[in-house]
């Protein structure tokens, strides 16, 4: 326990100052739940979106035309890799506060 840092002494301002520049908000302005419940559900839906394209490029598969069938391998591949939603950071708390200021 000798070599542990002891926490920087800050005043109670300064103190707020960071958390108004660390804390985040989510300025998208749905609640947490639905956030929590919506995140899981897109990325589940994505890699069905995936696994299907895969597959529908699997089963169109004949041995013939081997760059083709490759191709759109590739590109349910890359379907699956870049969903068409993606997650956004929270904003600073300070921004946040002064856009509600704002409202």
């Amino acid at each position: 326990m000798g070599n542990q840092k002891a926490r920087e002494q800050r005043s109670p301002p300064a103190d707020k100052d960071l958390s108004y520049e660390r804390d985040g908000r989510d300025g998208y302005g749905e609640n947490n739940k639905s956030k929590r419940k919506a995140i899981p559900l897109f990325k589940a839906r994505s890699n069905r979106q995936g696994r299907h394209g895969a597959k529908v490029a699997v089963d169109g598969m004949t041995g013939d035309e081997r760059d083709a069938d490759e191709a759109k391998l590739q590109a349910a591949d890359f379907k699956a890799l870049k969903p068409w939603k993606t997650k956004s950071p929270d904003i600073p708390l300070g921004d946040y506060l002064k856009r509600k200021r704002k409202d």
